[in-house]
């Protein structure tokens, strides 16, 4: 367990939680802050504002939409799952999250990531508990006003009538359908000036609708943006990229490790 000046820390200062944390690193327990890579620190640097605020533990004014854009391997869903079991743990109010991913299966590795560190993490099951498809503070209050982030797959009949404070677009590339659940996240999201909307991909083809989210956050004053160039991660062994290379499409190697947009043609951007 922790003691109360340790919990105090964490919840006014996020990079204080993610430093002690523990975490499964390849089968290994180790300390996320012994492991994270320099591009790592920087985006939850840049999101840290914005978690803040949308968990109440800030008023300051900042930008609180994020378009962070990282190659297969690259921590996606790790990073995504403490910033959602910070922002549970510590909100000082029910923090009402919402998660979105491709599919259910998509979904789940959410669910289980912070299932993962939860476990590794034991003062943490004191707070909250992992459900089917959602986390719950359960710490304080009547479940009716525990804080909770519900995990679903990219249905749009779901997404309408929320009041979210969390928004998180999991792998927004590989989500199917005209765009329609986008839109209703990003009007759900302007319902609270303190909604954080964060949107974690690889690359996807030009043609698609994704291409023109990702282009507006990035020429956007409004928005954080953060792109890494190709396959960056110190955990990544060029031995490992090498069996990418031989057994994929040069295209599909493009993009999802060197996190090159393709046109439909075939031809890498």
């Amino acid at each position: 367990m922790i003691t109360a000046k340790q919990f105090q820390r964490y919840a006014t200062d996020p990079s204080a939680f993610r430093n002690d944390l523990m975490v499964d690193v390849d089968g290994s327990v180790k300390r996320f802050g012994s492991v994270m890579d320099p591009w790592q620190l920087q985006d939850f640097s840049a999101l840290d504002p914005a978690l803040k605020r949308s968990a109440g533990r800030s008023t300051k004014d900042c930008r609180m939409r994020a378009y962070l854009e990282r190659a297969r391997g690259h921590s996606k869903t790790t990073d995504l799952a403490v910033m959602a079991v910070w922002a549970l743990a510590f909100s000082t109010r029910p923090l009402r999250g919402y998660a979105y991913a491709a599919d259910r299966d998509q979904a789940r590795l959410l669910r289980d990531a912070m299932q993962t560190i939860i476990r590794l993490n034991p003062w943490l099951g004191s707070i909250l508990t992992v459900e089917a498809h959602r986390v719950v503070n359960t710490a304080t209050g009547h479940p009716g006003e525990s804080g909770t982030l519900t995990i679903e797959a990219s249905d749009v009949g779901s997404s309408y009538g929320i009041l979210p404070d969390l928004i998180i677009a999991d792998e927004l590339v590989h989500w199917q359908g005209d765009g329609s659940l986008w839109n209703s996240l990003i009007s759900s999201a302007a319902k609270r000036t303190s909604c954080l909307l964060c949107c974690i991909s690889n690359a996807g083809f030009a043609e698609s609708w994704q291409w023109q989210i990702r282009e507006t956050a990035r020429t956007d004053e409004d928005w954080i943006f953060s792109r890494l160039d190709g396959p960056v991660a110190s955990w990544l062994s060029e031995k490992t990229l090498a069996e990418q290379r031989r057994m994929l499409p040069a295209i599909a190697y493009s993009r999802l490790w060197e996190n090159l947009w393709s046109s439909g043609g075939g031809d890498a951007l």
